[in-house]
């Protein structure tokens, strides 16, 4: 759960589908309740990280802030010890030298939780980071059996785990950011790592879909030699 200003995200995980459900207050002489919803399903269980609202104590007194479950517990986050618990990220290059043997997706979002999705893993739930190429949360994938790989999601507050369909797709083996990758990364709200490529906002329609009109979304796709491949989505206002 999130608020900011006049608005409430919820994040709800049943029936192996993650819902966003955002709320926004409407009006000042006739008030009412703007109720949006979008959902997707996901191979992860991120049954360790939802809770029940009769778990909430003293919710009266929040005005600004995040309510998750940290290490079994339901805790609110304001102020500083939200800016704390945001800043126990990893960035993007850490991660990838720490687990060379992964395919791996960092996801990075602006002030508010949005879902994602990309056609590798289904889909995911990301929190807000700080900085850019600090990741909110970080998927790894690793073999399992011959017909499923283990993935497991990385999250400042907590682990999910799954199972999803083998992926057949290599590991990231020795894969680094090129040295002229840095240019790209302020574009980036997600980066999909794999082996001798590196492709930033993989799910560029979802982003746009979250940010609304008048955005431009590059899907920029780096190869190993530092090549790069750009795609742009979405119009600004003057073409619409």
């Amino acid at each position: 759960m999130q608020r900011h200003e006049d608005e409430w995200r919820i994040a709800e995980y049943q029936n192996e589908t993650l819902i966003l459900h955002i709320l926004k207050l409407k009006g000042n002489i006739i008030p009412s309740v703007e109720h949006r919803k979008k959902s997707v399903k996901t191979y992860a269980d991120y049954s360790p990280l939802s809770f029940g609202a009769e778990s909430i104590e003293n919710l009266k007194r929040v005005k600004e802030g995040l309510i998750l479950k940290l290490n079994g517990t339901v805790k609110v986050f304001e102020g500083n010890s939200l800016e704390e618990l945001m800043q126990n990220s990893t960035p993007c290059q850490e991660f990838i030298t720490l687990c060379p043997k992964c395919r791996a997706v960092l996801g990075e979002s602006w002030e508010l939780m949005r879902l994602g999705y990309t056609n590798v893993t289904g889909g995911y739930l990301i929190f807000p980071a700080e900085g850019k190429c600090a990741s909110s949360f970080a998927l790894k994938i690793l073999p399992y059996n011959g017909t499923h790989d283990f993935i497991e999601m990385e999250y400042p507050n907590g682990i999910v785990k799954g199972y999803a369909p083998r992926l057949n797709s290599p590991p990231i083996g020795n894969a680094s950011f090129p040295s002229n990758a840095s240019k790209y990364l302020e574009s980036a709200w997600g980066i999909l790592v794999m082996n001798e490529k590196i492709v930033l906002n993989p799910d560029p329609l979802n982003i746009l879909d979250e940010l609304g009109e008048c955005r431009i979304v590059p899907k920029i796709t780096i190869q190993g030699d530092g090549s790069a491949k750009r795609e742009d989505y979405g119009k600004p206002c003057w073409r619409r």
